[in-house]
């Protein structure tokens, strides 16, 4: 896309990439400076393929080129580098005010409510493992760890299965 009948003069590549909000910006404050450019996507060349079956081609196949001519390169220049420099508005996390991590539970584990398997610090390995199987399960297991006791809860539907799993692997026994 071109601005009017183009920029006069020999064009000067001012910026191309693969960002389209930057590209947007970047058109957007040419038109209001009244800077005439061209734009066209990235590999729009017009080049023919070649008959070498390995070609290779070191340009991007996604992105875009924005070209004025050189007698506006050094203000168009300035517009560029203002729009390099600011911080993306989007990108910014919000600050938590009181500074503790979150303790967000997520939907699935807010149900997890019956314990059905405790144990003592050292068998914290155990604990991982028991929490690992019924997750493989597709059980939602929640672990809690109070001083040097781990807990396993699970919701009140999936008790049943959770304990039988917890108990083959703890008695190293098949299903009865």
């Amino acid at each position: 896309m071109a601005t009017g009948a183009g920029p006069q003069g020999s064009l000067i590549r001012l910026w191309a990439g693969e960002d389209p909000a930057l590209h947007s910006a970047l058109l957007e404050e040419l038109e209001e400076a009244g800077i005439p450019y061209i734009d066209k996507p990235t590999g729009a060349d017009g080049v023919t393929p070649t008959a070498d079956i390995l070609p290779i081609d070191w340009t991007a196949k996604f992105g875009f080129e924005v070209a004025v001519a050189s007698s506006n390169f050094a203000a168009a220049d300035e517009i560029l580098e203002k729009l390099l420099d600011e911080e993306p508005e989007d990108m910014e996390l919000a600050a938590d005010d009181d500074g503790a991590p979150a303790a967000a539970v997520p939907g699935h584990l807010s149900a997890a409510t019956i314990a059905v398997w405790t144990g003592s610090g050292e068998e914290q390995g155990r604990a991982e493992f028991l929490g690992e199987a019924l997750k493989e399960n597709e059980i939602p297991v929640k672990v809690e760890v109070h001083g040097s006791e781990t807990t396993l809860y699970v919701p009140p539907e999936e008790e049943m299965l959770a304990r039988e799993i917890i108990r083959e692997i703890v008695e190293g026994a098949p299903p009865a």
